[in-house]
């Protein structure tokens, strides 16, 4: 949401000029078709889940028009047993989802279904299967 202030795909200061890794080409506009998938380590009643897509959405699970929306809450239900990583706390099994796909508010409509491929270990988390 910030990207045209605080920069955009390709933001900072060069350390390395000399090298001219753009090839003097202009930096591109951030895009709104976005997608921003993987691990993130938190769950959706999170403070930093909240910070992503909002409090008070346009539509389900995103702030702003234009922000990041939570695929699981557009797609087709992903079911109320939806995790994505599974772990032994206090003596009992939890089942978390701490890995999330959050897409461009443009994208939203598009997204048809999530799923967590729970029979495989990609990591100590399930991977996750977008359909968009």
């Amino acid at each position: 949401r910030r990207a045209p202030s605080d920069g955009g795909p390709w933001s900072g200061a060069d350390d390395e000029p000399q090298r001219n890794w753009s090839n003097g080409q202009p930096e591109p506009e951030s895009p709104l078709a976005a997608i921003w998938l993987g691990d993130f380590n938190m769950e959706p009643d999170s403070a930093e889940y909240r910070r992503i897509v909002g409090n008070t959405p346009y539509h389900r699970a995103a702030a702003y028009i234009d922000g990041f929306v939570d695929a699981a809450a557009v797609a087709r239900e992903p079911g109320p047993d939806f995790h994505t990583h599974e772990k032994i706390i206090d003596g009992r099994l939890a089942k978390r989802r701490l890995d999330h796909c959050f897409v461009g508010g443009m994208l939203a409509g598009r997204v048809r279904s999530i799923t967590a491929d729970i029979g495989e270990m990609a990591s100590d988390h399930f991977p996750l299967r977008v359909d968009i």
